[in-house]
């Protein structure tokens, strides 16, 4: 038994890997706490997403187990209080993927939108051709990270390589460099 409850969390954990993965924490979050049915969701947090993200098809639901820090996806390891938050992925009517987190009244505090192929605004694009990084291929699919908290700007986070050298940036939406913090 012991043995198809580990399968089943390592089930669990490959097919949710959004919700699943807490970057830099040493400790993992049990899956079962991470992975919820929709019904399980609070109905405001169900409804905002509806009405947020119109044409798009909720795909998964789960808890977020962490605070947001600066730019990024980057997840607060040190963040200790009861898990109150609640992640939705989410197919978008263009094919690309959202990931949003809520509040558990339905407030949403910060969502990543991943565009297939689709190319960096020209300001962006222009910053990166003026920078120490203007040689380096941009790497994977455009990457829009909004949120509603004051302290964290609208940005995109850019992945470049320079044959086996990678590095992620941040930058705004009008092209300007965000402290780089990973």
């Amino acid at each position: 038994m012991k043995k198809w409850l580990v399968l089943f969390s390592a089930l669990l954990i490959t097919a949710f890997p959004a919700l699943a993965q807490v970057e830099g924490q040493t400790e993992e979050v049990p899956a079962e706490v991470l992975v919820l049915k929709k019904g399980n969701l609070p109905p405001a947090v169900v409804k905002a997403a509806e009405e947020l993200f119109k044409g798009s098809t909720q795909q998964k639901w789960g808890v977020f187990p962490n605070e947001f820090k600066d730019y990024g996806w980057v997840k607060d390891k040190d963040y200790n209080e009861p898990i109150d938050h609640y992640e939705i992925y989410l197919k978008t009517s263009n094919g690309g993927d959202a990931y949003a987190v809520f509040e558990p009244n339905g407030e949403l505090i910060r969502y990543k939108l991943i565009e297939k192929n689709a190319a960096l605004p020209q300001p962006v694009l222009k910053a990166i051709a003026k920078s120490e990084y203007k040689d380096w291929k941009i790497a994977g699919d455009t990457e829009l990270v909004k949120s509603q908290q004051k302290k964290v700007v609208d940005h995109y986070v850019v992945r470049l390589t320079k044959g086996n050298q990678k590095k992620t940036l941040y930058y705004s939406l009008n092209g300007d460099v965000l402290t780089n913090k990973r």
